[in-house]
């Protein structure tokens, strides 16, 4: 694959995990969208080669025969979408699913390129610091996307018949996120909306056994001191000299 120029707007998270791809493209064996005819799509914005992962995912709602949703081409593993997709309900969405899925699918044309820190919004400074480090990035959509005759492409959805080429599904139902490893399954366990974003996930598709409990530590409680001071031992009684 042939270099491509560097983009000076494009952000670069140093904690992302090595990737040799340098741009999200679909082949015709590519995911499937929508109800009409898959079309092999090809991006043309300039993407630096970088050292990045295109863990391919696609964030979506319920619907009647399963589930709908959009491409999310960077870092699609639970222990990097699950904390922010969580946190993002919380507090910048409030606690409202369908305004956080209006955001993440009917508002983007083709899909993201990345999530970035902005779903952050309004979460408390200590839990944004947890979850990112104290690291700052936006989410970017994918833009210039035609199709291989060089003709613009349309807005279509990925549907459940499409994942051929994706690892991840995230399914925004009113009880939670359903996380489906997608090499493994095609449905899986639903982490709640409660659930603390800073608890621990296990980020392979073979433990997200849509049969068994989502694979999610809660973080540890740190001990509460007491503000007082413990009182003292009594001393020792001396053995009574005979």
């Amino acid at each position: 694959m042939e270099a491509r120029p560097s983009d000076p707007g494009h952000h670069t998270a140093p904690d992302h995990r090595a990737d040799q791809h340098t741009c999200p493209s679909r082949s015709p064996a590519g995911p499937h969208l929508g109800s009409g005819a898959a079309r092999p799509l090809a991006l043309t914005r300039p993407i630096p080669q970088e050292t990045r992962l295109s863990t391919r995912a696609v964030i979506a709602r319920p619907t009647a025969d399963g589930y709908a949703g959009m491409y999310v081409h960077f870092d699609g593993y639970p222990d990097s979408k699950l904390p922010l997709l969580l946190a993002a309900y919380q507090h910048r969405f409030a606690g409202d699913v369908e305004a956080m899925a209006g955001h993440l699918i009917d508002e983007v044309h083709h899909g993201w390129e990345e999530l970035g820190t902005d779903l952050l919004d309004g979460a408390p400074a200590g839990l944004r610091r947890s979850l990112t480090g104290g690291e700052e990035y936006p989410s970017r959509q994918l833009t210039n996307v035609y199709n291989t005759d060089g003709t613009p492409a349309e807005r279509e959805l990925i549907t459940q018949d499409g994942t051929e080429d994706l690892e991840w599904a995230y399914v925004l139902h009113e009880s939670g996120i359903e996380v489906i490893g997608l090499l493994a399954y095609d449905r899986g366990p639903v982490v709640g909306w409660d659930t603390d974003p800073r608890s621990r996930i296990v980020a392979g598709p073979g433990a997200w056994n849509p049969d068994s409990p989502a694979p999610v530590v809660p973080p540890r409680t740190a001990p509460r001191l007491s503000a007082t001071a413990p009182a003292s031992a009594p001393a020792p009684r001396k053995a009574a000299r005979r």
